[in-house]
Formats: structure tokens, C-alpha cells, sequence
């Protein structure tokens, strides 16, 4: 009888119990502290939250001053990728999720009448790992829908994506973690493959809120987007959901993204207005989520 409980549980659960059981944790595991890759990185951390301390704009404004300093920095696999899972404090290269935590960070910390680097690294937890604690690999939020839904959930974010209407529901199962399980050390683990296969069941056939690419072209759009919105375009693969994601920044009355250029490898503030780029790539993703930071 165990068994069968321990097996057919997630199934027989409501969706909303099965997101507090999401959103509340392992509590059994132990909390890690942050690694820094190198001391140049803190020396830049605590440049960046100088720099843009010093500005009295609003939050979304921060988000894009966070966003410009970090240009230029290449892509590169998440450096918390390792036996462990933990954060690594690292301004050298990151992935595209990695780049939103470190922008959305930045621009948080910045807000302290005296930032710091271990505010930074907070922040950097807040939005990274579920329910804001890092406690290894399984407490990342790699999929875009799980970090939607937990930043949502605790007030980071704002989901704007039907605010509009026009747009429409894409059921995915999001397992590519499970199913690449040799590109994660931290899987090798047991324990640690069963708490993200669990996660991932809370993702099977799950229905992912888009707006169609050319609506990115719509005067109503540009008239409600702001400074460090955040854009997520989703991929076409069948079990992972983020192609890029960027911040926007308006210029003239349309939005352009700062974002990690698929074509430069690094992060750039795009030439392009965010329709030309949807147009110059939109064979790589089916559409988009538009997600307003909460200060």
C-alpha cells in the first residue's frame, strides 16, 4: 500500500496542492552557501551596484542599466551545472536563465541604500532556486514555466502574457532534464533525480501561456510595455520551453531586447526592434510570454 501511495500520489493530487507541494520545498535538505568563481567577479558585482545605485529611476529602469553592464559577456552552460548544484557567483559567461537572475538581481540589490555583494547574492537566490532557497541541484529553476510560476507565485513577477488576449495555450510535457539526465553530474544522485523527476511531473501536459509572434508588431503592445519587461520566447523543442529571454527597453515607442544573442553568442542590446528580431528568428520559437518585475 505504501508503494502504491508513493507511486500514484502526484497523479491523484489537485493542481494547486500539487503547486504548494511544488513551491514548498525539500525541507529535509541543507541550504549551501554561494561560491564565488573568482574575486574579479566581486570586485564587478559591487562595481555594477555602484553604478546603478547612483540612479534615482524606478525599478524597470534599473533592470536595463543591470542589463547594458553586462553586455558583451559571452554565453556559456550554467556554472552551478556541477556535482552539488549550487550558486556560483560568476559574471564571465552564464546561460539564458542565468542571465535573467543575474539582471534581475543586480537591479534588486542596487535598491539597498548601501548594496552589496552579499545582497546580490541573496536577490540571486530569491529568483533562482524554488521558493527562493538554494539546497542543490533540485531546488533550481531551469524550465521557464517552473520559474514563471514561482516568481509569480512570491510576487517577483506579474504574468501580462493574456493581458492583451489574442493569444493562446501550448500543452508541453517539460521532462528534457530527466531525459538528458548524463548532462547534470547532480543527477547521478539518486535522491536528487527522483526530487526533479517528482518536480517534473507537476509538468507533464502543461498548458504554457503564449502570445502569437506577430503580435509584436501591435501599437497596443508597445503602448503597455515598460522598461525591464522581461520576454520569454518559448522554443519549439517537445520537452524544454525557453529559446531566449530578454528585457526590454523602449526606444522611439517600441521595445527593443537586451538579451543573449543567438547569432553573437553574447549579450547585446539588440539592433533590431523586437518585432524585426521576432521576425528575423521566429522559425526558432512558436511564441511569447511577457512577464512585468514587481518592485
Amino acid at each position: 500500500m505504501n508503494n502504491f501511495f508513493k507511486k500514484y500520489i502526484p497523479f491523484l493530487m489537485s493542481p494547486l496542492a500539487f503547486l504548494a507541494f511544488l513551491l514548498s520545498g525539500f525541507s529535509t535538505c541543507k541550504a549551501y552557501e554561494p561560491r564565488i568563481h573568482c574575486q574579479q567577479d566581486t570586485v564587478k558585482v559591487s562595481d555594477i551596484l555602484k553604478k546603478i545605485s547612483s540612479t534615482d529611476e524606478g525599478f524597470g529602469r534599473r533592470v536595463v542599466l543591470a542589463a547594458h553592464e553586462l553586455e558583451g559577456i559571452p554565453f556559456a552552460e550554467a556554472p552551478d551545472n556541477d556535482s552539488i548544484g549550487t550558486i556560483v557567483i560568476d559574471l564571465h559567461g552564464f546561460d539564458r536563465i542565468g542571465f535573467a537572475n543575474t539582471v534581475l538581481a543586480l537591479a534588486e540589490a542596487s535598491r539597498q541604500k548601501v548594496p552589496r555583494v552579499q545582497e546580490y547574492e541573496r536577490q540571486y537566490e530569491a529568483y533562482s532556486r524554488r521558493k527562493g532557497e538554494d539546497s542543490g541541484f533540485a531546488s533550481q529553476l531551469i524550465y521557464g514555466a517552473d520559474w514563471v510560476v514561482d516568481n509569480v507565485y512570491r510576487g517577483h513577477l506579474k504574468e501580462m502574457t493574456e493581458y492583451l488576449g489574442g493569444g493562446g495555450f501550448k500543452t508541453k510535457t517539460l521532462d528534457y532534464l530527466t531525459r538528458h539526465r548524463d548532462k547534470y553530474p547532480a543527477m547521478k544522485n539518486p535522491e536528487t533525480y527522483d526530487k526533479v523527476r517528482m518536480m517534473e511531473m507537476g509538468y507533464r501536459s502543461h498548458r504554457i501561456p503564449h502570445m502569437k509572434k506577430q503580435s509584436s508588431s501591435n501599437k497596443p503592445l508597445h503602448e503597455l510595455m515598460q522598461d525591464g519587461d522581461v520576454v520569454i520566447m518559448l522554443s519549439n523543442e517537445i520537452d524544454f520551453d525557453i529559446y531566449d529571454i530578454g528585457f526590454v527597453e523602449m526606444k522611439d515607442g517600441e521595445p527593443y531586447l537586451i538579451h543573449i544573442s543567438h547569432e553573437n553568442g553574447k549579450v547585446v542590446a539588440d539592433p533590431y526592434p523586437m518585432s524585426r528580431l521576432f521576425k528575423l528568428e521566429g522559425q526558432h520559437f512558436y511564441g511569447f510570454r511577457w512577464l512585468r518585475p514587481q518592485e
